[in-house]
């Protein structure tokens, strides 16, 4: 069985420290195969929360792959956002543009960076992913021991609830669900800070609340717990309830061919 934690918009610099902590006891007793980590690890992306967001990760005990998201570059810092714009990254995370790939027995994880310095809208808060990108994206699929899950991290979501809708799905996003129906088996997302899942063809998609920052947006703290073996997949929203987080909802899904259906 493989199991996955899902985390996402850390946003150190506006963390809760009882949820930190709360999180990373939780990860530790957990001791999933991966940690998987969405994007927005820091608020203002200054040195010192970078500092704060790797020292943290470095205190798990499993292997994480980790994505930024657009709260990673600079935001009102136009110089810094246009001349350096990955310096902390790169400082603590390197190259935040290579496609990242993590492989376990079973597991087969791609992450991608779908967030952009700037865009033709007035929102460069929005996401985008390049032909360039899936290309590698599905290179290292197909090179993924036969049985094993097939999981792409990026931060922007590929699949919007209603409630999720207004904060605009990442660019491209329709080529990029195409390619990969049939090929990833699960995505992992950010951005919107609320936790769900669904099916975007026979694809699964979860998405991550804000695990552990003051920046809610209409739910509690949250991040996502996923179990899943050959021929099935469940993830559970986990919550913060003020002193643990304690699952809210849990979505099942079961293969289908080369992809997925509901099972609940």
């Amino acid at each position: 069985m493989i199991s996955i934690a899902h985390i996402s918009d850390l946003h150190f610099g506006r963390e809760v420290g009882q949820i930190r902590d709360g999180l990373l006891e939780e990860l530790q007793a957990f001791a999933p195969t991966l940690v998987a980590v969405s994007g927005d690890l820091t608020q203002r992306a200054s040195l010192p929360e970078f500092q704060a967001a790797a020292d943290f990760l470095k205190q798990l005990q499993q292997p994480a792959l980790v994505v930024p998201g657009n709260h990673d570059i600079p935001g009102w810092r136009v110089h810094a956002r246009l001349l350096a714009p990955w310096r902390g990254w790169r400082l603590h995370f390197g190259d935040p543009h290579a496609v990242q790939a993590i492989r376990r027995p079973g597991l087969c994880a791609i992450g991608v960076n779908t967030a952009r310095t700037w865009g033709w809208h007035w929102d460069w808060s929005r996401g985008r992913i390049h032909a360039r990108q899936l290309a590698d994206i599905e290179a290292e699929l197909r090179h993924a021991d036969e049985g094993a899950l097939r999981v792409v991290v990026a931060h922007h979501p590929f699949l919007a609830t209603e409630s999720a809708a207004g904060r605009g799905i990442v660019g491209r996003s329709e080529m990029a669900l195409r390619r990969l129906n049939g090929l990833a088996d699960l995505m992992l997302g950010g951005h919107v800070h609320l936790g769900y899942s669904g099916l975007a063809g026979s694809l699964v998609v979860a998405q991550s609340g804000t695990s552990i920052s003051g920046r809610l947006k209409g739910e509690p703290n949250g991040y996502n717990r996923i179990h899943a073996d050959a021929s099935s997949l469940r993830v559970e929203v986990m919550r913060w309830h003020g002193d643990g987080f304690a699952a809210h909802a849990t979505r099942s899904y079961r293969r289908a061919g080369s992809g997925w259906v509901a099972a609940d």
